[in-house]
């Protein structure tokens, strides 16, 4: 009994002691491992930070770049408008812009001015020079700007730097902040001499010594940062009070370093939820040993299985960010060309109109071959402007009754003669049950006006396109579901390609592969607005064969009675005759172009600088002076919309219901509902449309007629 005893606790001393030494050696092997793990999560994360800062900073170039070709090309004179940077940067990535002038004084939208003779972005960019300064302990913000510059010239002529800057601590301090298991990293972005750029603890530039403090002390560590610096390689540093460390990567284009440091805090609770699967195993292991090395080896594999799932997950949102950057940045290159293009036209065209103004052919085909390019030119920027709105968030729904064959018919009719004259057969039918629904026009003219339009643009000669609209079973009551079918015969798309179609940006060629202007939005902005309506879209397409686009949309059925006539008003020009109309508008050039051609069709016209301006010249006139007020919105001292309801309000009842219609750029639908509510009788969108500005013209004199 008693050699069983003592060989009973033997052999549990030995399993114990076996089993410790065991646990040991796995919570040694264990600790290795997290650190080995943490240390390959944090490179991977400050390589992919880095090459987004990096990324970030090169599209600051590019940017700028574009921006100065565009405003050099668009100048009429050697003066540069300074109101016209609040629409640059409305439409650039920077957080504000600037105009260092030919003389070097720097402009800023507010008015602002400054010597910036002694600064790298004027006196490079008067060299010729594209650049970036970086500038520390800003004088007008005291902080860290990086100031993208590019020369502006006019007819070859210097005319100043245009200047777009990004604010490190807002621009920058975003993509350093990064939590490793919910635990805040120290980032910082520093120069190749380690003065900080930017942190994601917002530390002053001028805090030079960070290395030191991040050391603690130590010089073998500080030698080893220092080395890290020389050598520009991605290195792992080893540094007090962390296990794992911090990691150093040297940004490929611009130079500057990345330092990020994983914090202790996360690499703890790692590791101790780690250990602690080892501990409730222990418990299992006294239990029964067989069952807890089953359920070890089933809880390793549900780890490492688990590591790999976040690790592919990791992987998948990189490639993720990556696949959406480089989009981006292909749309970029492409954009460029593709403005360039008409914008080459435009100015090309111009300057043979000028050498041929005494042969009328060449001076007619000339002309047409500048509003050609000019309609491409605004069709980009439109399109650009609409997704811009779409992923704001802005568009709303607005419903009136159609009639669906009237709407059909006015399709149709856009089209009808376009393809005619490239030699397509176009053909449509409808059949429907409800012929009256409430739709929104705007929204679903974008959306068919976009397929027929590719339609168009992808056919060649001899090819069809048809156009089929029926009605199909609808199972909410009171719904009618409207099927549209548009199919060509054109060139296709590859099964590749089908998947992207609806993806912003996305182009199977390029404007200079297939020679058909495009900015790859259209077809994810008629997704979109589908989505918006309710419906559904699908599309087949076979290379060399044709595509087939399925529009399945839920219309709300109206009665006849709620159909709006939406005839064509006849221009008849006796109407403008003798009228005297007031032109509020800022803009010289935008007002020489509108005096010229309502002067040519009659009107008599008188400009009014500002809506001030205008408010004050109606007050002085007699009551029956002016007949009608064309009014721009965006004005200096008063805006169109301040204006127009200040001359609503006036005593003198004629003046204050003299016609009133927006002539501006802000040509979207919320712009044309606000025109509306501030007592304006219609909208006129630029760039002006001479035969729609007739008709509405006529529409409001045929009503005071009446």
């Amino acid at each position: 009994m008693k050699k069983k005893t003592l060989r009973f606790w033997f052999i549990v001393i030995m399993l114990s002691a076996i089993f410790f030494i065991a646990m040991y050696y796995y919570l040694v092997q264990n600790s290795k491992r997290v650190v080995s793990y943490n240390t390959s999560y944090l490179i991977d994360s400050t390589e992919n930070s880095a090459r987004s800062v990096d990324e970030n900073i090169q599209n600051g170039y590019s940017n700028i770049k574009i921006l100065s070709e565009l405003v050099s090309s668009s100048l009429t004179s050697s003066e540069f408008d300074i109101k016209d940077l609040q629409h640059l940067i409305n439409n650039s990535v920077f957080d504000f812009m600037e105009f260092a002038d030919k003389d070097g004084m720097d402009h800023n939208i507010t008015g602002g001015v400054s010597d910036a003779r002694d600064r790298q972005y004027y006196l490079d960019a008067k060299a010729g020079n594209t650049g970036m300064e970086l500038i520390f302990d800003s004088r007008a913000t005291h902080e860290t700007l990086l100031m993208f510059y590019s020369p502006v010239y006019y007819q070859g002529e210097f005319v100043g730097s245009l200047v777009g800057v990004y604010q490190a601590s807002n621009r920058i301090h975003d993509l350093l902040d990064v939590n490793f298991f919910g635990e805040k990293s120290d980032s910082f972005l520093t120069t190749a001499e380690g003065r900080i750029i930017s942190s994601s603890e917002g530390l002053s530039p001028k805090k030079e010594k960070y290395i030191t403090e991040l050391a603690k002390g130590d010089q073998a560590v500080i030698d080893e940062i220092n080395e890290a610096y020389s050598s520009g390689k991605t290195t792992d540093v080893t540094i007090p009070d962390s296990s794992v460390g911090a990691c150093i990567v040297k940004l490929p284009k611009t130079g500057y370093y990345l330092v990020r440091v994983f914090p202790q805090q996360a690499h703890s609770a790692v590791l101790s939820k780690s250990n602690s699967l080892a501990f409730q195993i222990t418990v299992v292991l006294i239990v029964m040993f067989i069952a807890y090395v089953i359920y070890l080896v089933k809880s390793f594999n549900a780890e490492q299985a688990s590591i790999k799932r976040a690790k592919e997950e990791a992987d998948k949102a990189r490639r993720e960010a990556e696949d959406a950057n480089a989009a981006k940045t292909t749309f970029l290159f492409n954009m460029s060309h593709d403005i360039r293009t008409p914008m080459n036209a435009i100015i090309g065209f111009r300057t043979l109109l000028e050498k041929n103004q005494d042969d009328p052919e060449k001076r007619e085909s000339y002309l047409k071959k500048i509003d050609d390019a000019s309609t491409v030119l605004l069709s980009i920027i439109n399109n650009v402007l609409e997704m811009a709105r779409i992923e704001k968030g802005t568009l709303e729904v607005d419903e009136s009754c159609w009639s669906a064959e009237q709407f059909n018919d006015t399709l149709y009719s856009i089209f009808y003669d376009m393809m005619k004259q490239k030699g397509l057969k176009f053909t449509r039918e409808v059949r429907v049950d409800h012929p009256f629904v409430l739709c929104d026009p705007i929204k679903l003219r974008e959306i068919f006006t976009n397929i027929l339009s590719n339609a168009y643009k992808y056919t060649n000669p001899g090819g069809k396109v048809h156009m089929l609209l029926e009605e199909i079973p609808c199972d909410k009551e009171g719904y009618a579901l409207y099927k549209t079918t548009i199919t060509d015969t054109g060139i296709g798309m590859s099964e590749d390609f089908l998947p992207h179609i609806f993806e912003e940006f996305a182009r199977e060629h390029n404007t200079t592969d297939s020679k058909i202007e495009g900015t790859g939005l259209g077809m994810p902005i008629v997704k979109r607005l589908v989505d918006l309506l309710g419906g559904t879209i699908e599309v087949k397409s076979q290379k060399n064969v044709g595509t087939t686009f399925t529009v399945i949309l839920p219309h709300k059925i109206a009665d006849k009675s709620e159909l709006i006539q939406h005839g064509s008003v006849e221009v008849d020009p006796t109407l403008f005759r003798d009228k005297r109309l007031l032109l509020a508008e800022d803009n010289e050039l935008n007002a020489e172009i509108a005096i010229e051609i309502l002067s040519d069709a009659g009107f008599a016209v008188e400009h009014a600088s500002n809506g001030a301006v205008c408010v004050e010249m109606l007050e002085k006139a007699s009551d029956d002076y002016y007949d009608i007020i064309l009014m721009d919105i965006q004005m200096p001292y008063k805006n169109g919309y301040e204006a127009t309801r200040e001359i609503r309000a006036m005593k003198n009842k004629k003046k204050a219901n003299i016609p009133i219609l927006a002539m501006t750029a802000n040509a979207f639908e919320e712009d044309k509902r606000e025109a509306v509510r501030s007592g304006m009788n219609g909208h006129l969108a630029k760039p002006i449309d001479v035969v729609m500005l007739f008709k509405t013209l006529s529409s409001v004199f045929g009503e005071k007629s009446e």
